[in-house]
């Protein structure tokens, strides 16, 4: 696990908000606190698509992609004060987590909005326990190349 310190703010939460930057990442959960307290599961509602057929339905992922909520999440942390607070829960998909590791369910990228700084962290979720770390420390390094390259650290 590692914890990156977002420099460039603004920047970064137009690229969260505002672009398909993220979109292809699953989201797992979003809580933010403003006027009111709100928390956000991405488990995808499978009832709600009952019009798509059940091959389609079964094939879905379990959570809806960023891309499918980012507009929404951003209509409700837009206005003319900040949040006092926001937590972005980010996974990689099945397919990108096989891509990474065999040993993985998932990897994770939390993104942190408190005390007016961002921050985001790494995790990984693993299938079975191990004591190879080689897999969290290729997400870490992938992570930081990723925030590097946007310029966001």
């Amino acid at each position: 696990m590692q914890i990156f310190d977002i420099t460039n703010r603004k920047e970064f939460m137009a690229k969260l908000l505002k672009s398909d930057l993220f979109d292809t990442f699953e989201a797992r959960e979003v809580v933010a606190h403003m006027a009111f307290k709100i928390i956000l599961s991405g488990e995808r509602n499978k009832d709600y698509f009952n019009d798509i057929d059940e091959d389609t339905t079964s094939a879905l992922s379990d959570f809806l992609v960023w891309g499918d909520i980012r507009k929404h999440v951003y209509e409700l942390m837009s206005g003319n004060k900040l949040p006092t607070y926001f937590k972005i829960i980010l996974s990689t998909n099945s397919e990108k987590t096989a891509s990474l590791s065999p040993d993985a369910s998932t990897f994770y990228l939390n993104i942190t909005f408190k005390d007016n700084q961002i921050s985001c962290s790494t995790g990984m979720a693993y299938k079975t326990f191990t004591l190879d770390k080689s897999s969290e420390q290729l997400w870490d390094e992938k992570i930081k190349n990723f925030l590097f390259k946007y310029q966001f650290i």
